[in-house]
């Protein structure tokens, strides 16, 4: 008899510490661990913008505790066999401040997902990521694509969007009076090329 590879969520976040790289781009796939591709220079460039945006937004609502964000946390989005993905930007307006922050796998569903479609393995898996997302109960998702310049946002309760650079990402009921141009989501920082030393 063959033995089923197959692990579960619990099995993954008890041995993804072990993994190479502590574990980072690793994701379980119905009880599989796959190694996702390392992200590039776009990548965390996008992942920088949006997470200082979302920080003003915070600091500008301190005071009306409208949550937190977590970076490369596992949300499970189905089980038997169990499948967690780990988008880059997870956002949660309920349970205890920042309660899920030190997690492998979050026990709270994400009221906001960013999913960022840079590498190959993401894009060509985005739509059943997507869904994967929306079956578990996702309000609304995010995907920022460097390459394109382009933000889809799909929502349970509208028709999705696709952003392009001349446009703005609003928060919608998620983020009340969140806003970015689209095209700061995939701009350079300044101090990336060097642009404001002083000579």
């Amino acid at each position: 008899m063959v033995k089923d590879s197959r692990i579960t969520a619990a099995e993954f976040t008890a041995t993804k510490h072990e993994l190479p790289e502590a574990g980072r781009w690793h994701e379980l796939h119905e009880g599989r661990v796959v190694l996702m591709q390392a992200p590039d220079d776009p990548h965390g460039t996008t992942v920088l913008n949006l997470s200082r945006a979302l920080a003003e937004w915070f600091h500008s609502r301190a005071d009306e505790n409208v949550g937190y964000a977590c970076h490369e946390i596992g949300v499970k989005v189905s089980t038997e066999p169990d499948t967690v993905y780990c988008p880059a930007i997870a956002y949660f307006d309920s349970g205890p401040p920042f309660g899920e922050s030190d997690k492998t796998i979050a026990d709270q569903v994400p009221r906001l997902v960013i999913d960022v479609a840079s590498t190959n393995d993401r894009r060509q898996e985005m739509r059943t990521r997507t869904l994967g997302y929306m079956k578990m109960g996702v309000e609304m998702i995010w995907i920022p694509d460097p390459y394109k310049k382009e933000i889809q946002v799909i929502s349970k309760k509208s028709h999705t969007l696709a952003l392009g650079d001349w446009q703005t990402l609003e928060g919608s009921a998620a983020l009340p009076h969140f806003q970015i141009k689209v095209a700061d989501v995939f701009a350079q920082p300044t101090w990336w090329t060097g642009s404001t030393r002083e000579t």
